[in-house]
């Protein structure tokens, strides 16, 4: 294998998110590499420390983009489809179709060849289709609209091929007013110029008519017209298909692959590494594109048609860039690996070019004709595959064939060395790795699609890329917008003389967030706007000697240290020794690209945070802040955190070392300081300033030299990014999701909104008990007028619904409530135990059923709940409601028929206040430290999360919801109204309107909704009966028989007085296994975690025979509750429950109950009473 590269530390090291997958793409698409060989040149390069320098091969060719698409492949029959549509190239036209442009020539191939175009409407009835226009500012070709301008150009627009570009036209449209729209036909010296007046131009003047939606389909390629590994095989490996056959063609494939990637799934179908897949790719690119260089070689063309008729995809290759290389990283020299400054991407550029020549072959090695060679390590190059792929399409047999075919050409014919020359391979390998889309880990290249320029999507979140790529059974593409594209402004730039008929709007995609490195990489540029772009820092930059400053010993910091990082599994298994945490790379607002993908993990902030408090000595400003605000100092902190770290305790390391008061603070901080350290070392080595760097680019621009143009582009704007985190204020652009509020300011700032929003509601939520002592002050809680009148208003538009309803049986109707509640339902008359006080018809409640019968005049949104109810039958039809109660509440409004109960329901604002769902994580850790509510509310949290990213993933969802289901707080609205106010019967979850407006205590039996059968009805009811007597007037209260932690998880609120409550026990680690949870109070839940551990650990009985909570059992069950009392008692000191917002009094009171559960269980077992 190729050498590797010793690395220096002259400059920031990079390792660019190597564990993360990523969308990317660049003329369209992207890379990833799945080989699963990097994993174990990894492993091997461990060896006892945890810097894992990446392998020579894990640069290969494209450099990986790191980036797994979750759309799955699916396998089709191709062989017929793509011989016999190639086949065809003989009944073309070909001296007509060269007659034309280049461009013009290709879109009527692609028409001729099963390419569909979906029209668009720009008004008028006029309909057009997307088309390719010259871009030279983006380095050639675009996909645009020609939008014909005052009603004219109707003609053009009929063209098959898609409206053809008037010349003398210069305008320009865009997306949303952005004025990031693409050059049209400017001169460059009027380039800048004419951006500036878009810039201020079009956000007024642009009207707000859309073109083309989100997701609109744009055009489908055929499968015919794709290239894959696949289809190559089918061309060349199909013995009883294919006249192209090349008997060794397979085996020679596999040969390359094995002595090049020797733990790859060689030609596999499933698992095959992106880079295997873009060099075999190029070879057959490289036969295609000899065959349309030299036709007077290709006189008997085997596969292209009779006599000769040339490459099948001539039209496409003639597109394809022709005028040299792609100026990615590995085509770098000297030169350019100087300017661009950094290390470990010249050892990635330069191993990408050694390992692609390992693949292909020398150009040196002699030919031997029959007998192959050529590799110079004793097998077959892929520069030989290339030859006998030529010599087939020629005619004459391949030099690994045995086949008695005649040759054609004398037998001193030679392939040209320009066909096979590792050049030529080189440029065809950049192409598809900037090109190619993967979809389900398959390149697909994909002429037309690969042909859409990037700009970043500003407006409304990322789509997943296989979103607006969407791959169908029959093996075709269809591409769609990923963005909303509105019409031209015909007032802009117009008029007067010279006024064409048409306006030229250039159309972009987004290609996932890549940042700049992945550009450069692998696609050969660098954006002039990436707002996915960030700055690598080196991991050992945070392994400060802090602790020596106050007397503390480094080895021994580092060891603490390296215990927190591998109990909560930070550092890989086979680290033996630490000497640096894993490089991360910063965005500008200080985020940690690929760290707050998944709710409760952030493995980059938590080894920044447990580094910078085990090391750390506590004199940095940050510290002192903290103490402020929170009362605790630096050395408290940390010795909480050694003692948590001693302890062994993995949630205790983790709230304690990881996630202590402001750890986000503690964790930005760091990357403030390390980014300076990286300023001042640029100073200290004497390198040029931003101005001198401008014009060495500004130099290389002027004389044509593109790839030192972006080696100093690239530097440039990472070290923009650093100057950028150095000086960034905390309160500015930190998003809500993606970090907590840094100043105390701020935090003050929502203490008070939240309590004005308090005021403005009438309580917390409809399915509270609190007493007055616990709930807001009877003065703060008046509403003003306005608030009222509005819930009143609605109140009574529910009253009238609920008689629309036609209940058979309805005893109860809703009031505002006081004293901590919001609306409850009142007994209209005497109520005895058992009286049923309503009783429901099936339309009158919303199911899976219901919401089938509402959807029935919609088959496709018919389809949709049936195929998400599918996938959740076994929690009541959840995914299906979900989906309805989203269409219902944000999409119909007041034109569902169930809007007066929708509109009654808590709002977003509403349940953000109360509900965990919408809690900041930073709260949750804080105030429920040292209790497993708090991971199992981080669960819930996150399965939330991947429910919402699963119906993101979804285009019939998004389809039917719009921006709606991009919009997570609206999903998880949608996902906490169901969870807070589900009812269920018959195994399924029902929303029922006014039944669940009933409030919760602990008292008499558990509620119950039965399905009946009711006097004069024919179908059955879901009837309720009273759990007590009550009297008319008075409220109605049903026992919810939960504890208070779920009773806080699901609904946001706790019961004072709660018979059912406990202390949970929860994520017990056994022989590599999870365990159920366990809720403990009294000596029967006691005795059910005896029975599991028993078994768990294969304990024989002791002591007394037939007790369960034995002498045997009895040292696990005290080791675990004294375990827990010590998280307890340390999160407990100090706390006021009356202080805060009522969400902190809640958690604050979890913990304290559970505090006194596990005292009293230990007890218990200690005194064996068990």
């Amino acid at each position: 294998m190729v050498e590797k590269k010793k690395k220096s530390s002259k400059v920031a090291t990079k390792k660019k998110n190597a564990n993360k997958s990523r969308p990317v793409k660049s003329s369209t698409k992207e890379d990833e590499d799945d080989d699963g060989f990097w994993d174990e040149a990894n492993d091997a390069e461990i060896g006892g420390t945890m810097r894992v320098v990446r392998g020579a091969l894990v640069v290969f060719v494209i450099v990986v983009a790191l980036i797994t698409f979750a759309a799955s492949y699916r396998g089709r029959d191709r062989d017929r489809v793509a011989i016999t549509a190639r086949s065809r190239r003989g009944d073309y036209d070909d001296d007509n179709a060269r007659s034309r442009t280049s461009r013009d020539a290709f879109l009527e191939w692609f028409v001729k060849f099963g390419g569909k175009y979906h029209p668009i409407d720009v008004g008028d009835g006029i309909m057009i289709n997307v088309t390719m226009n010259e871009f030279p500012s983006y380095g050639g070709w675009g996909l645009a609209l020609n939008v014909p301008m005052a009603g004219e150009g109707a003609s053009a627009a009929s063209d098959g091929v898609g409206n053809r570009p008037n010349n003398n036209e210069c305008r320009t449209g865009g997306y949303d007013g952005d004025s990031v729209s693409g050059q049209l036909c400017a001169s460059d010296g009027e380039k800048e110029k004419e951006k500036e007046e878009r810039s201020s131009s079009s956000s007024s003047n642009t009207p707000d008519v859309v073109i083309i939606k989100r997701l609109d389909p744009l055009f489908t390629v055929p499968s015919s017209l794709i290239i894959t590994v696949e289809s190559i095989l089918v061309e060349y490996a199909s013995p009883n298909t294919s006249p192209m056959y090349l008997p060794n063609f397979r085996s020679s494939l596999m040969d390359i692959l094995e002595r090049t990637f020797p733990n790859g799934p060689g030609l596999s179908s499933r698992g095959m590494g992106l880079g295997q897949q873009d060099v075999i790719i190029a070879a057959y690119l490289m036969a295609e594109d000899c065959h349309n260089r030299h036709p007077e070689l290709f006189l008997n063309d085997v596969g292209g048609g009779e006599g000769g008729g040339g490459s099948f995809w001539k039209e496409y290759l003639d597109v394809l860039p022709n005028d040299g290389i792609i100026p990615r990283l590995d085509t770098f020299d000297d030169e350019e690996y100087i300017a661009l400054d950094d290390e470990t991407l010249e050892s990635v550029g330069r191993e990408s070019r050694q390992l692609l020549s390992l693949i292909f072959g020398s150009d040196d090695d002699a030919y031997t004709g029959d007998d192959g060679g050529g590799s110079g390590e004793g097998g077959v190059g892929l520069r030989d595959v290339v030859r006998d792929m030529i010599r087939r399409k020629i005619g004459g047999p391949s030099s690994s064939s045995s086949s008695s075919t005649p040759m054609l050409l004398p037998p001193t014919s030679i392939v040209p060395d320009s066909c096979i020359s590792f050049e030529t391979f080189h440029r065809f390998v950049a192409i598809v790795s900037s090109r190619a889309m993967v979809l389900g880990g398959v390149k697909h290249l994909t002429p037309m699609a690969e042909m859409i320029n990037y700009s970043p999507n500003k407006v409304g979140p990322a789509l997943p890329f296989d979103l607006y790529h969407t791959l169908s059974t029959d093996g075709s593409i269809t591409v769609r917008s990923d963005r909303d594209v509105f019409h031209p402004d015909s007032s802009s730039g117009g008029g007067g003389e010279g006024t064409t008929t048409t306006t030229t709007i250039q159309l972009f995609e987004d290609y996932g967030p890549v940042d700049n490195s992945l550009f450069l990489t692998a696609h050969g540029f660098v954006p002039h706007e990436n707002p996915n772009n960030c700055a690598s820092i080196s991991g050992a930059t945070f392994l400060r000697r802090g602790g020596a400053a106050v007397g503390r010993n480094y080895e021994d910091d580092v060891e603490f240290l390296y215990l927190a990082l591998k109990v909560l599994r930070l550092i890989h298994p086979g680290v033996t020794k630490l000497e640096s945490l894993d490089d991360v790379c910063v965005k500008e607002n200080l985020e940690i690209v690929d760290d707050d993908d998944d709710i409760g993990w952030k493995p980059a902030s938590d080894s920044i945070a447990i580094t910078s408090i085990v090391l750390g000595d506590g004199h940095d400003q940050i510290w002192q802040r903290i103490e402020d605000e929170y009362g605790e100092t630096f050395t408290t902190l940390r010795d909480k955190c050694i003692s948590a770290i001693k302890s062994g305790d993995k949630d205790r390391i983790e709230v304690r070392c990881a996630r202590f008061p402001e750890s986000n603070r503690v964790v930005k901080e760091a990357l403030r300081a390390a980014a300076k350290r990286y300023t001042e070392r640029f100073g200290e080595r004497g390198d040029v300033g931003e101005e001198d760097e401008h014009s060495q680019l500004q130099d290389a621009e002027s004389r044509g030299r593109d790839k030192l143009a972006l080696a100093l582009r690239f530097r440039i704007e990472e070290r923009k990014i650093l100057d950028r985190i150095v000086h960034f204020e905390d309160d500015v652009n930190v998003t809500r999701e993606n970090s907590v509020d840094d100043s105390g300011e701020y935090f003050n700032k929502k203490m008070t909104a939240f309590r004005v929003f308090l005021n403005r509601i009438v309580s917390v939520k409809d399915n509270v008990n609190v007493t007055p002592e616990n709930s807001v002050d009877d003065q703060n809680q008046v509403d003003s007028s306005k608030s009222r009148d509005n819930l009143d208003r609605k109140l009574s538009a529910f009253k009238v619904f609920v008689e629309s309803l036609g209940l058979p049986v309805n005893k109860i109707e809703p009031k505002l409530v006081g004293n901590g509640m919001r609306i409850g339902a009142f007994a209209t008359e005497d109520l005895d135990v058992d009286d049923v006080y309503i009783a429901l018809p099936a339309n009158s409640v919303i199911d899976v059923n219901t919401a089938m019968a509402d959807a029935d005049k919609d088959s496709d949104f018919k389809a949709l709940l049936r195929k998400l109810s599918n996938w959740s039958q076994d929690d009541g039809g959840y995914d299906a409601l979900l989906l309805f109660l989203l269409h219902q509440r944000f999409v119909l409004k007041e034109n569902s028929r169930w809007w007066p109960y929708l509109d009654l329901l808590p709002s977003i604002e509403e349940l953000s206040a109360y509900h965990p769902l919408f809690f900041d994580e930073k709260d949750i850790n804080l105030h429920l430290s040292g209790s497993d509510v708090r991971g199992s509310i981080l669960r819930y949290r996150r399965h939330a999360l991947v429910r919402y990213r699963a119906l993101c993933a979804d285009l019939n969802v998004n389809i039917l919801l719009g921006d709606v289901v991009l919009d997570k707080e609206k999903v998880f609205w949608a996902t906490a109204i169901l969870d807070s106010r589900s009812i269920w019967w018959s195994g399924l979850r029902h929303l029922v309107p006014l039944l669940d407006l009933v409030n919760a205590d602990d008292k008499g039996v558990a509620h119950q909704t039965r399905l009946v059968d009711w006097e004069g009805v024919k179908s059955k009811m879901a009837a309720t009966a009273a759990t007590r007597n009550v009297k008319r007037g008075d409220q109605v209260f049903q026992n919810y028989a939960k504890p208070n932690y779920l009773l806080f998880m699901n609904h946001g609120f706790l019961l004072e007085e709660n018979a059912y409550d406990c202390a949970l026990v929860d994520g017990i680690s056994v022989q590599h296994s999870t365990a159920p949870s366990f809720c403990i109070k009294d000596l029967a839940s006691i005795e059910d975690l005896a029975r599991f551990l028993r078994t768990e650990y294969s304990l024989s009985m002791g002591g007394t025979e037939g007790s369960r909570v034995d002498d045997v059992v009895r040292t696990h069950l005290i080791q675990l509750f004294e375990g827990r009392i010590a998280r307890l008692t340390e999160a407990a000191t100090n706390i006021d429950i009356d202080a805060g917002m009522p969400r902190v009094q809640y958690m604050r009171q979890i913990v304290k109950n559970e505090l006194l559960y596990f005292r009293q269980a230990l007890q218990l077992v200690a005194t064996g009473s068990g």
